[in-house]
């Protein structure tokens, strides 16, 4: 008899647990399709019926730290920035393991758009901390930092984020653009040249283009008949300036001394066809530099060396200044358009790969 009570109890417990774990994935279904509904809610621009199905998650579970991200995230979307910060700061609270990225991105570009940027850099660090493989927490730092101008600490940040990426186009193209601002030629060089190749924006590419085009003519001043090297007045104080120096003596001695045909380098360029004959010619002998220049310890060395080895450099350069002058790539891809797939096969297979 004592057996059956027990064999009873037992068979009832195990009821019991059974029920409870089926409610508690019902629930949890139930959840997981509210935040699903919600999203695509936002995603058509209905915020207020995406928040009213995150609200309803919220009730079946106010410890979850998914739903109220959504929720500020929604509520950034429609420009109320207090309550956004509200739920963002809430959900910092709870388990955010597989949310931190997004969730401290989001926080403190909260507290940037409300022109608290000492508040954003403070969560920028905590989640940084939290997700040290992210690209985009460094990044929105990045922005933040350049806002304050305070170009050196963008700078640190920016390297943070390409360390953690091959692709993100908006990295590399503000990597290339602060570092034309601090001096750092050889990183300028290399990350704005990367940034045109990877970038689909035709905005960044454009100014890349006119970047590379511009800075690099300005380097030599023709007055009257006189050839002056012009070096921008930039202060520096960390190790690595007298590499940054020597690389910009380099460009500057080329730019002087060689010739295309009869036109000297640092002359005008009245035709769009002569921008690209000399951007053509003066990124084919920077990529050399790049890849070889001693002590610029930064991984991207890697790529450009890569391309070097595979033979690629040519397809490289033309394939980057394809805007400035098409008919000029036309020409070239008729002849050429094995090498530019070999191009983008090794940049996808291999380099991507690495």
């Amino acid at each position: 008899m004592k057996k059956s009570i027990a064999l009873l109890f037992c068979i009832a417990t195990t009821s019991l647990f059974a029920a409870a774990n089926a409610t508690k994935k019902a629930n949890a279904d139930a959840i997981e399709r509210l935040i699903n509904e919600g999203v695509q809610f936002h995603e058509q621009g209905q915020f207020d019926d995406a928040i009213a199905k995150y609200k309803q998650a919220e009730k079946k579970d106010p410890k979850n730290a998914l739903v109220k991200y959504e929720m500020a995230f929604t509520y950034h979307a429609k420009r109320d920035l207090d309550k956004a910060l509200s739920y963002a700061k809430a959900a910092t609270k709870l388990k955010t393991e597989n949310i931190d990225e997004n969730l401290y991105s989001l926080l403190g570009s909260i507290y940037d758009e409300k022109g608290m940027p000492d508040s954003a850099l403070a969560i920028y660090r905590e989640g940084f901390k939290k997700s040290p493989n992210s690209a985009n927490i460094p990044y929105n730092a990045t922005i933040t930092y350049m806002r304050k101008n305070n170009a050196d600490s963008a700078y640190a940040w920016i390297k943070r984020s390409i360390n953690n990426t091959r692709t993100h186009e908006g990295s590399y193209y503000y990597a290339g653009f602060l570092a034309s601002q601090i001096g750092k030629w050889p990183a300028f060089y290399a990350y704005t040249m990367y940034s045109t190749f990877i970038s689909k924006k035709a905005e960044i590419i454009r100014d890349n283009l006119s970047r590379l085009y511009g800075k690099t003519k300005y380097l030599v001043i023709k007055k009257d008949n006189a050839v002056e090297m012009n070096t921008p007045n930039i202060k520096q104080s960390d190790s690595d300036s007298t590499v940054n120096k020597e690389f910009l003596l380099a460009i500057q001695t080329m730019l002087t001394m060689d010739s295309l045909g009869t036109r000297k380098l640092y002359d005008k360029d009245s035709t769009s066809a002569q921008q690209t004959e000399f951007l053509i010619y003066m990124l084919e002998k920077t990529i050399k530099l790049v890849a070889f220049t001693d002590e610029i310890n930064d991984p991207i060395q890697r790529f450009f060396q890569g391309l070097i080895r595979e033979r690629l450099v040519e397809a490289f350069i033309y394939t980057i200044c394809e805007p400035i002058d098409r008919p000029t790539f036309a020409q070239w891809l008729i002849k050429n358009r094995t090498e530019q797939a070999r191009l983008y096969q090794w940049f996808n297979k291999e380099w991507l790969m690495l």
